[in-house]
């Protein structure tokens, strides 16, 4: 059974991840750079998943403020999709999130595995 487990930067909040220019959408600039910067992370690991998959987030905010955690999971999940580790994020069976202390400037630990149902 193959495994993920890679450190990344900590990813832009959903409250930074989106721009607007009149009705449109577009990732931010904050977000693109954040991507590129995880996506050769996540790429260089050569691991593929076309299962369900159960992923790990293990959270070390770069700063002690007070944060919503699922607001980096939209980010997290996106890489996945982006790097070619997952087809879409459909195939996330198990999502389990955790805060752990701060440490500057911030990372995640991202742990995946594959799914078995019986």
């Amino acid at each position: 059974m193959k495994t993920l487990d890679v450190l990344l930067p900590w990813p832009p909040s959903i409250n930074h991840y989106w721009g607007a220019r009149g009705r449109g959408r577009y990732l931010s600039p904050q977000a693109r750079r954040w991507h590129k910067e995880a996506w050769a992370v996540l790429k260089a690991q050569g691991v593929r998943y076309s299962g369900e998959v159960a992923v790990y987030v293990f959270a070390h905010p770069p700063d002690r403020r007070k944060r919503d955690l699922d607001n980096i999971t939209k980010a997290l999940l996106d890489a996945l999709v982006g790097a070619g580790v997952l087809k879409d994020d459909h195939q996330v069976a198990v999502l389990y999130v955790e805060r752990r202390p701060f440490e500057r400037p911030g990372k995640v630990r991202l742990v995946v595995g594959e799914v078995k149902r019986s």
